[in-house]
């Protein structure tokens, strides 16, 4: 009975110490890789990606914040003001397909035309992003279609784009909320959070944070690989989370031994 319970929970163990489905092309963490970010502060022109090699040029006057989302392994958020507050550079990926961005979000109830919060292409006509529309969070498909899914809050969101395999999913809060076969364009211009160089009305008046973008093997993508929840098992080294399933394996088996020999 104790062989079985072992190798039950090792194989429980290492399926998930393993899994590692998504590879992130672009991070932006807004502050905490932009060297002396301090709260208050204008924002680093540029911003630094913790991965990837684009980095983001400011526009307007965006500024550090201490607000941060909850769960996460976040110091400081970035605050913009609509208007001309942005970061732009150059587009992460050219995916039209097995791809995701996700941010976190916090409005400050504005609900006045639309805004970009995070997006690679061209949003007159080509790639993908987030999108405020309205009095709704979803996201634009740039020359094919802007889609409204949920309400806006005062509260820290988290929203997540993912085309898998020819299907559209939109995740709030790590919950899918929208499926559709909605096809976007290659992405082709340049990547921008906070605000649209080529719409100047489109500036998020609110807080941003931990934006990545990534890409993933067609049907490999779980909503686990969101960047949701701190500490997670992803986001635990894979060694040391051997080390400690070994260890864990080995108290149970000397337990189970113990048990015997004492009779019990």
């Amino acid at each position: 009975m104790l062989r079985t319970r072992l190798a039950v929970f090792m194989l429980i163990w290492f399926s998930s110490s393993a899994h590692a489905a998504i590879t992130v092309v672009a991070q932006y963490r807004l502050g905490e890789s932009d060297p002396g970010a301090l709260p208050a502060n204008i924002g680093g022109n540029p911003t630094l990606p913790a991965v990837g090699a684009v980095a983001l040029a400011r526009s307007g006057s965006p500024f550090y914040s201490a607000q941060r989302p909850p769960l996460i392994d976040s110091t400081l958020s970035m605050a913009f003001a609509g208007g001309s507050d942005r970061y732009t550079g150059a587009i992460v990926t050219a995916a039209a397909d097995n791809f995701g961005i996700e941010a976190w979000v916090k409005s400050n109830g504005s609900t006045a035309l639309n805004a970009a919060l995070a997006y690679n292409g061209n949003t007159g006509n080509s790639g993908w992003g987030l999108f405020r529309a309205g009095a709704q969070y979803g996201f634009l498909y740039g020359g094919v279609a802007l889609v409204p899914v949920a309400p806006i809050s005062i509260d820290w969101m988290h929203l997540a784009l993912v085309r898998d395999g020819g299907t559209t999913r939109f995740f709030v809060n790590g919950l899918q909320v929208h499926s559709s076969t909605s096809v976007p364009r290659v992405p082709a211009g340049g990547f921008m959070i906070g605000g649209n160089p080529n719409v100047a009305t489109e500036g998020f008046d609110g807080l941003i944070d931990e934006v990545r973008v990534f890409t993933f093997a067609p049907g490999a993508f779980v909503p686990a690989d969101l960047n949701i929840v701190f500490p997670s098992p992803k986001q635990v080294p894979v060694g040391s989370r051997l080390g400690a399933g070994l260890m864990l394996a080995l108290m149970l088996l000397l337990g189970g031994v113990a048990l015997r020999r004492s009779g019990a």
